[in-house]
């Protein structure tokens, strides 16, 4: 049975326990949603899934924009088993309940939920764990993704647990939340260390960075990722308000993928 997981990443830690998933689960292909965002059919396979970061209680809204409007387009009828699975540090909060509505509004029935827990990388509110630290949190998702690859195999049943606060929580707070995190051009600044490299560009998924001059422009539309925060390899683009954390560019996780 073929299975394709579709993902969404800023940092790399979504991307990683995907690209785990995808080479430990026989017959798995594996896609990037940002390179998606714009194709009107997309072959469905038996065993779909998605993998996801959770951003402020909720999936990212790129994500939710991709089932809604491409995702629920498609023809359903080809997919026997739906998996979604979300990486977070503190807690997954609204986010697995959340995805399981939208994924309901659009015509599908979640048939296996967990998560991976990983480093946390919104350094406004939170510290960059040492490399100590980082090289636990992978060591225990390792062992935790080959779990998950093994009950994906099996076709495990594993739902969310329900509560009324979470579906009011997805209906009342999701968009709101997806609003706050959009408009970048008013968290961040770039300064003379800029070579104009352009991967800023390049690395945002949500298309949300023009360049004027060579230099990265914010416009609002952002996921609220913090990739170009984290990958900018001159650390030339910085907050204009203080923050707890500092750069974060996740080398083991592998992803260098860029959409421009």
């Amino acid at each position: 049975m073929k299975t394709t997981i579709f993902c969404f990443s800023g940092s790399g830690n979504s991307y990683w326990v995907a690209n785990q998933l995808a080479q430990l689960i026989p017959d798995c292909e594996l896609r990037m949603i940002p390179s998606l965002m714009s194709v009107k059919e997309i072959e469905l396979t038996e065993r779909v899934g998605f993998v996801y970061p959770v951003y402020k209680f909720f999936p990212p809204n790129l994500l939710t924009h991709f089932v809604e409007e491409i995702i629920g387009s498609q023809e359903l009828d080809s997919i026997k088993y739906l998996f979604q699975i979300c990486t977070y540090n503190l807690a997954s909060s609204w986010a697995l309940g959340a995805m399981e509505r939208v994924l309901g509004s659009a015509g599908l029935t979640v048939s296996y939920t967990d998560r991976v827990r990983m480093a946390d990388t919104y350094v406004p509110l939170f510290k960059t764990p040492s490399a100590d630290r980082i090289g636990r949190y992978y060591e225990k998702a390792k062992h935790k993704v080959e779990e998950i690859a093994r009950n994906l195999s099996d076709e495990a049943i594993k739902l969310v647990p329900r509560s009324l606060f979470s579906r009011s929580a997805s209906k009342y707070l999701m968009r709101p939340i997806h609003r706050s995190l959009m408009d970048a051009a008013e968290q961040f600044a770039v300064t003379d260390q800029c070579t104009t490299c352009g991967i800023c560009y390049r690395i945002c998924p949500s298309h949300n960075i023009e360049l004027l001059g060579g230099k990265p422009r914010w416009d609002r539309v952002c996921s609220g990722c913090l990739a170009c925060y984290h990958r900018c390899p001159e650390h030339a683009i910085i907050f204009n308000r203080r923050i707890r954390g500092s750069h974060y560019p996740n080398e083991r996780s592998g992803y260098t993928m860029e959409y421009r």
